[in-house]
């Protein structure tokens, strides 16, 4: 399903894509891409060639029926979802949320993570330090169970789209959808014929910094590749 859904969608949006930079053949590895649409997933995907498993949060505020295509098709592709909403306590989240990435950690997989949170389109505006955070406490544990130091990559993802040099563009027929059909996915597609370029940075790992202090130097960086700004 997810080696058949990504060319449909590249193929119903008319869309190109490219890619620059690879990915440290080390596992685990964590990808920090920027988050500007729906399609960043499909983007990063195609990218790598190899399957990324994103963590993900979603409030599935739909009916049951949208939240369960969207939980498949996502889950198809290398999403699994964290269902944020499901988990009242603040704290339980928390600790839900620190499993499941330290289970994909486990595994050796190519784990990806929005540390922005929400869309923003044309500018990194914000980050989240948790789940980057998250990869220090990992370590330490590996160091003090194993008795074996573990380095973690973290590799800034840039995501730059242009249709006909005008950079970002949304789908008219995707915001009409959106506003008029009830129950619609929270999804922000970009508009048809745009080209995707997908650039891979430097590998980054915790010499010394805090959590903060190493998302915003991985953020930035992934701002550049993008070539939008940071505003963080």
């Amino acid at each position: 399903m997810r080696l058949g859904f990504i060319p449909f969608a590249k193929r119903a949006l008319l869309m190109r894509s490219s890619s620059e930079g690879e990915i440290p053949n080390v596992r685990p590895v964590l990808l920090a891409p920027v988050h500007r649409t729906s399609a960043d997933v499909f983007a990063i995907a195609e990218a790598s060639k190899e399957f990324v498993s994103f963590v993900s949060t979603d409030s599935f505020g739909h009916n049951g029926v949208i939240n369960f295509v969207q939980e498949k098709w996502t889950t198809a592709i290398g999403t699994v979802i964290w269902h944020e909403a499901g988990i009242d306590n603040p704290r339980k989240r928390a600790v839900a949320l620190a499993k499941d990435v330290e289970d994909r950690l486990d595994r050796r997989l190519i784990t990806a993570a929005f540390t922005q949170g929400e869309y923003q389109f044309d500018s990194v505006e914000s980050v989240e330090e948790g789940l980057i955070g998250l990869l220090k406490r990992y370590e330490a544990k590996h160091l003090k169970q194993k008795g074996q130091e573990l380095k973690i990559p973290i590799v800034p993802v840039g995501i730059e789209y242009n249709r006909g040099g005008r950079g970002l563009e949304q789908s008219a027929v995707g915001k009409w959808i959106e506003k008029w059909i009830p129950f619609t996915p929270n999804w922000t597609i970009p508009a048809f014929r745009t080209r995707i370029t997908v650039r891979f940075g430097k590998a980054h790992y915790f010499e010394g910094q805090t959590a903060r202090e190493l998302t915003e130097e991985v953020m930035k960086e992934a701002a550049d590749l993008s070539r939008i700004p940071y505003e963080a």
